[in-house]
């Protein structure tokens, strides 16, 4: 098992998708405050624009930093990459090789959910540093007192984005289906199930007269609160992991590769 991981590790540093996602997460994570500055410098120079200085932040806290680990365009980036990687095998057809190899074939989904927490911790920790280098660069650093709360924070948004890598395994490595892992990767990258909590809530109470907001309890929507609470995130991050993880491996094991 620890050859296992040790070889998709070797295979995710090598892979191509994982540099170019990773870069770009550093170049998102890294122009925000720029871009700020360039966009007041550009305003500035229309005529009659005013005073500007206050829409521009002078100083960012670190623990603000840590609330946004990364912006919507570095979690896509995340799970897309994800998705890339744990298709990758099948794409190239050396599972087959691999998967028969083990007492199980189910190790290989646990192999790659090992990995895909070290590509997690990555991201992050690279997102953070480049958000942090473009901060301090344009605007000052404030060390605030609010800057462990923030980093627990982190964490339950960590153990969430861990429940929804969980999916992502489950689709692409035992169902096999890159497009919709791809297709995944950009709804709940880009928060696009709003639309469909919203639908069923409205179904519920126009149905059984009562209200559910089935939102409180999805693990991509808590992911995205400025503050997730313990409870519900931590119980509904346990739960997602635990059941995909195991559909991942139960599936896998019942199918030929």
């Amino acid at each position: 098992m620890t050859n296992l991981i040790k070889m998709d590790l070797h295979r995710m540093f090598k892979s191509r998708s994982f540099r170019v996602c990773l870069i770009l997460a550093a170049v998102f994570g890294f122009i925000g405050m720029p871009a700020i500055k360039l966009f007041s410098m550009l305003l500035r120079m229309i005529p009659g624009a005013g005073n500007l200085d206050a829409l521009v932040p002078q100083s960012v806290t670190l623990s603000s930093l840590l609330s946004s680990p990364f912006p919507v365009m570095n979690c896509f980036l995340i799970l897309l990459s994800v998705c890339y990687f744990c298709y990758a095998d099948m794409e190239h057809g050396y599972i087959k090789n691999i998967a028969g190899q083990m007492p199980k074939k189910g190790y290989t989904i646990l192999s790659k959910y090992f990995a895909v927490i070290l590509h997690n911790l990555i991201f992050i920790a690279v997102g953070i540093a480049a958000n942090t280098i473009g901060n301090v660069l344009f605007a000052k650093l404030i060390v605030d007192k609010d800057v462990l709360k923030s980093a627990g924070a982190l964490g339950v948004r960590f153990l969430l984005l861990m429940g929804l890598c969980a999916i992502l395994v489950l689709v692409t490595a035992s169902l096999r289906s890159k497009t919709f892992g791809i297709v995944l990767s950009v709804v709940f990258g880009f928060q696009m199930t709003n639309l469909i909590y919203i639908s069923i809530d409205t179904a519920v109470l126009m149905g059984l007269k009562k209200t559910i907001e089935i939102e409180k309890y999805m693990p991509d929507e808590l992911m995205w609160n400025t503050a997730p609470k313990l409870i519900p995130a931590l119980p509904v991050a346990a739960v997602t992991i635990a059941v995909f993880l195991f559909l991942a491996i139960r599936i896998f094991d019942r199918r030929d590769v």
